[in-house]
């Protein structure tokens, strides 16, 4: 985490960013996709935060629009520099001086020959080498002229709009009521506000190709599933059954079984696109959420035995039909892609569920054949090597033992899922312990396997890492003393408590967002002998994570943290106020000088 000192200015908006917007073209057709550009001219000596940051406490820079005639595409941000500011322990990422960044509409598609104008929103948190300021909105207004019949064909603003890199969109897009967000026409992004998965983060912070890269290295991974493994030796048989001993011919079905197997899940991802809302609706109510831990707990029940998962016998009778030829081999993919689901169903769930928050049914078909090539990459080349099936590990005994692990792991799956139904306090207890029990259950009770030597040591490794990692996560957060505060939120309970007490007041400002107040609250107020000290003052406390204008306005808080210290008739010793990161030590003389105050009068 980033040591970042963040303070709010309860202000007019002094100006640290100035905007100018110009439009690629003077006259667009409703075919045309609509590009502005936005000029951000910062101000000398403060910088603004990137489109992405890896503090939490940190606002990211966004720029949105909004238009009923007009489709929000995309936003296009510059690279940003990684700077290192005096309150910071490492790098930020930050912009400065000047920038260009760029939107993308499309135009729908019965507008009609006039002026359009469309909105947009600069959001923006803007930093000295100090201090963070409170988040900013900044609104313009565009006007887009739309001509059918003569829309223009060469570019404006050439200059301006050379400097974009139009083919690497940024998901910095914001859900609300005024931002429809997508990326492009093939892609959507997902909202901030929304939870966001392995898949989504990769994509915010690697890119798209990053993100099909990991994708078609999880479908690769899933061939070493129970139910997928079995059935590499009979598809290699089959291979070498119908290649005619030309390697080419072999390789050629095999990549017709892969493009079989494509067909089921990439059906799958234009289905849960199109579906999106209703299955991204459905995930947030309860009963659902109970419905799919149910299904991972029958899956892993399946895996210890208690029942067998099975395709319908006259589908299963397909695949065992001797065809031959490409469309056999496209057949025997498409009915593979069926064989295998009871084991990939967890992976290929969470993806699904990405898919249909994104709703484009291009991208839902893209993830899912990327998904499902790199499932069938094997068969490919195993189909060029068919003659070599007795080099591959039988699959015996020891894929009984994977089975219980893999039931291990759903159960798991199936109790995660179950996470925002269960009280927190309770779920930080029975997860780890439900770990640590898994691993005991493989090295005390669990006996499949063992004539396998390689599969018993990565098993009893598996076993030992899980009960040292469940340890670890019991292990309870370290409790340290701290200053006793009064928590108040109102002007007039800080007058009644000050009247009231009748002793040096200690008032501290903070907020959520001010990463600095932590660190206060970390390692200044946990000192033993700030502590100590504290005890012959009032000490209050006062949140401004939402705006309180009456309680900055009579403190003159302009940024925090701020802590201020006030006689016992509520008069404030301004030389002593502190508005920034103080160690202890720096703190204590603070104290001690408002005691001399106190003393001499």
């Amino acid at each position: 985490m980033f040591f970042i000192y963040i303070a709010k200015v309860f202000s007019q908006d002094p100006g640290y960013v100035k905007l100018t917007t110009y439009s690629s073209k003077e006259k667009y057709s409703s075919k045309d996709t609509v590009k502005i550009a936005l000029k951000i001219s910062i101000k000398e000596k403060y910088h603004i935060n990137s489109y992405k940051v890896d503090d939490p406490t940190l606002i990211k820079t966004s720029v949105t629009g909004a238009s009923d005639k007009f489709k929000f595409l995309n936003t296009f941000f510059p690279e940003d520099e990684k700077l290192k500011f005096e309150f910071s322990e490492n790098e930020i990422n930050v912009y400065e001086g000047e920038i260009i960044a760029a939107l993308t509409f499309l135009p729908a598609s019965d507008l009609v020959n006039g002026k359009y104008d469309l909105p947009l929103k600069f959001n923006y948190q803007a930093c000295d080498d100090k201090v963070c300021y409170s988040p900013k909105t900044i609104n313009e207004t565009i006007s887009v002229q739309i001509d059918n019949d003569n829309p223009s064909k060469s570019l404006s603003n050439i200059e301006i709009f050379k400097n974009i890199d139009f083919s690497k969109p940024t998901a910095t897009s914001e859900n609300s009521a005024e931002s429809k967000t997508t990326l492009t026409e093939n892609q959507r992004t997902e909202s901030p506000d929304s939870e966001e998965d392995q898949i989504s983060n990769l994509i915010e912070e690697k890119g798209w190709a990053a993100a099909l890269i990991f994708i078609f290295l999880g479908g690769l991974a899933l061939n070493l599933t129970p139910c997928v493994y079995p059935l590499i030796p009979i598809t290699v048989s089959y291979f070498g059954a119908q290649g005619s001993g030309s390697k080419s011919q072999s390789i050629l079905m095999g990549i017709f079984y892969a493009l079989g197997m494509s067909v089921t899940y990439s059906v799958l991802g234009v289905f849960a696109a199109l579906t999106g809302s209703l299955l991204g609706t459905a995930l947030q109510n309860p009963i659902v959420i109970i419905f799919i831990a149910l299904i991972m707990f029958a899956l892993g029940t399946s895996m210890f035995g208690l029942f067998e998962i099975k395709i319908p016998q006259s589908l299963a009778l397909i695949g065992n039909k001797n065809r031959s030829g490409y469309f056999g081999s496209l057949l025997m993919g498409l009915t593979v892609g069926f064989i295998a689901a009871p084991c990939i169903g967890p992976f290929v769930l969470s993806l699904l569920v990405f898919v249909g928050k994104l709703g484009n049914p291009f991208t839902g078909f893209l993830l899912f054949f990327v998904l499902s090539m790199g499932l069938g990459l094997p068969y490919i080349f195993l189909s060029a090597s068919s003659s070599s099936i007795s080099k591959l590990p039988r699959s015996g005994e020891w894929m009984e033992g994977v089975k219980i692990i893999f039931g291990l792991i759903l159960f798991g799956m199936a109790l995660n899922t179950l996470e925002p139904l269960i009280p927190k306090d309770v779920f930080k207890i029975i997860f780890p312990l439900y770990i640590i029990l898994s691993g005991a259950y493989l090295i005390l009770l669990d006996r499949k396997g063992l004539t396998s030597v390689v599969y018993s040591k990565i098993k009893y490794l598996i076993a030992i890492t899980a009960i040292v990692f469940g340890t670890w996560m019991l292990k309870p957060a370290d409790t340290l003393d701290t200053v006793n505060w009064k928590m108040l939120s109102s002007v007039e309970s800080i007058d009644n408590s000050i009247k009231s007490e009748n002793k040096p007041v200690m008032i501290d400002f903070y907020a959520d967002w001010c990463a600095q107040c932590k660190e206060l609250d970390e390692y200044t107020y946990t000192d033993p002998g700030i502590i100590e000290l504290s005890k012959s003052f009032n000490t209050i406390k006062v949140d401004l994570t939402k705006e309180n204008e009456d309680i900055t306005n009579k403190f003159n808080i302009k940024g925090l943290p701020v802590v201020v210290f006030l006689s016992p008739g509520g008069e404030e010793y301004k030389d002593l106020r502190v508005t920034g990161f103080l160690k202890p030590e720096e703190f204590k003389k603070k104290i001690n000088s408002l005691q001399k105050y106190i003393s001499q009068k």
